[in-house]
């Protein structure tokens, strides 16, 4: 059996229709480009299993018999992986034709790319800022949980994180890429080419960049290769642990990388939303209903930051 050019490694749980429309995607996306597709289920009870290797039976199924969320799932597929080039790979991603195929030739080109990704549009047609921007600060952090990101767009000072004047439609180095479609280069050292399992879910890739950053490996935005990302296939199933989640790897990160004092202001700011927001989203439940699930939300946020969920401390 000969070695593909990439493997392209995908996690799932129960999203079997965005699995199926992201693998029929991926023989026009990897056209020219040897290739093999590994698939890490965990546990879905809606039939994603089945479907694959129904419709798709090159794939190779790895099937958790639990969920053990995304980074322990996506390095389990990593190791199985045979290519000189892995592909991770969202579910809820359709990669464009040629457009995989390309990043993959971007990288044969530029050896001293460690890690590549694509342009990123949203369901929209709109550029995803994730990628392509600077490293997140706790300011950052508030900006975007408090919604004030929205509001204050027109002064990009305070979103210095965004980076809403650089163009993704040029390639260039960048300082963080998305995890939603990441391309690991053979010549990135064993110990960058997989994911830090203390990001359980969330967090891996900004935790990731830092270490291929540091490494002296330049991180590229490929912006002729082009994705689209619906975003929160998985998530939305459970929206406020998810979101909980999210802040917890947050403050896991800057007391990793940058200090208790960044964690803890980080928890701080944090807390001030969940404040706010609880007495905003919660007062007004019984008027709107919609904003029951946000009630719960930021009873979280505030409960984690104030201590009182002591499961999710941070050590």
């Amino acid at each position: 059996m000969s070695t593909p050019d990439v493997s392209v490694v995908v996690v799932s749980w129960q999203v079997r229709a965005f699995v199926q429309r992201c693998l029929a995607a991926l023989p026009a996306a990897l056209a020219g480009v040897s290739y093999e597709v590994i698939l890490v289920d965990n546990a879905s009870q809606d039939g994603t299993v089945a479907m694959v290797r129904e419709r798709f039976p090159d794939v190779v199924v790895l099937e958790n018999e639990v969920n053990v969320l995304y980074t322990r799932a996506a390095n389990q597929g990593m190791a199985r992986a045979r290519a000189r080039y892995v592909l991770l790979l969202n579910p809820d991603v359709v990669a464009h034709p040629g457009s995989l195929a390309y990043l993959v030739q971007y990288a044969e080109a530029h050896p001293e790319a460690g890690l590549l990704g694509p342009r990123i549009l949203n369901a929209e047609g709109e550029d995803d800022w994730r990628t392509g921007r600077a490293f997140p600060t706790p300011w950052s952090e508030f900006m975007d949980w408090s919604g004030a990101g929205r509001w204050f767009s027109f002064l990009p000072f305070l979103l210095k994180n965004r980076r809403l004047h650089y163009d993704r439609r040029s390639t260039s180095a960048v300082p963080l890429l998305s995890g939603a479609c990441l391309l690991f280069s053979f010549q990135l050292p064993l110990n960058l080419r997989k994911l830090n399992p203390e990001f359980v879910l969330y967090g891996e890739d900004i935790d990731l960049c830092r270490r291929v950053a540091n490494a002296g490996w330049r991180r590229v935005l490929v912006a002729e290769s082009v994705i689209t990302h619906t975003g929160a296939a998985s998530s939305q199933q459970r929206p406020a642990l998810a979101a909980l989640m999210a802040i917890i790897a947050m403050n896991r990160y800057f007391r990793l990388w940058e200090g208790k004092k960044a964690a803890w202001l980080h928890r701080a700011l944090l807390g001030l939303v969940g404040l706010f927001k609880t007495g905003l989203f919660c007062a007004g439940g019984p008027l709107r209903p919609a904003w029951h699930k946000k009630c719960a939300l930021y009873r979280l946020v505030l409960c984690w930051a104030s201590g009182c969920l002591a499961r999710f401390q941070v050590s």
